[in-house]
């Protein structure tokens, strides 16, 4: 009887094999987290607007509706009417302040320009004179600051 040892060698990475598999899964990783919260800033910017709309019209249907005189107040930091609250999120800052006045019949009675920034985009809400009705604008920056 021949009694040999037979070494069989045990496959596995090796640490280079093992760094490279972990670099390439940290960069997928961190490139899908970056493009997530890109999206994700976007969606909050659309909701945000839709949400400024919504409360727009809530104050003028407010005024219509209780037959006094009701004011939305927009700051650097939120929009309020009295009732109401809208915080304004990180990435949107308001240009500057502002106050309308709707009278009871829910008109305003300015021709005040609302201008928000966000990113490289600007949106401007011109507000036309005793009917409540706004007209809605998006402009891109060429340049960021």
């Amino acid at each position: 009887m021949n009694n040999k040892l037979i070494l069989t060698r045990i496959k596995a990475f090796t640490l280079l094999d093992s760094l490279l598999t972990l670099a390439i899964t940290t960069f997928m990783i961190l490139s899908l987290s970056v493009s997530v919260s890109g999206i994700f800033q976007r969606v909050e910017e659309k909701l945000f607007f839709l949400s400024f709309e919504n409360l727009y019209r809530d104050t003028q249907k407010l005024a219509n509706i209780k037959q006094e005189s009701m004011i939305l107040e927009i700051s650097e930091s939120q929009i309020s009417n009295g009732v109401a609250r809208l915080d304004l999120p990180d990435g949107i800052k308001v240009v500057n302040r502002h106050s309308i006045t709707f009278n009871q019949a829910g008109g305003n009675s300015s021709l005040t320009k609302i201008v928000f920034e966000s990113g490289n985009k600007c949106v401007t809400y011109q507000l036309y004179i005793g009917s409540g009705n706004y007209k809605k604008t998006e402009s891109e920056s060429l340049y960021s600051p």
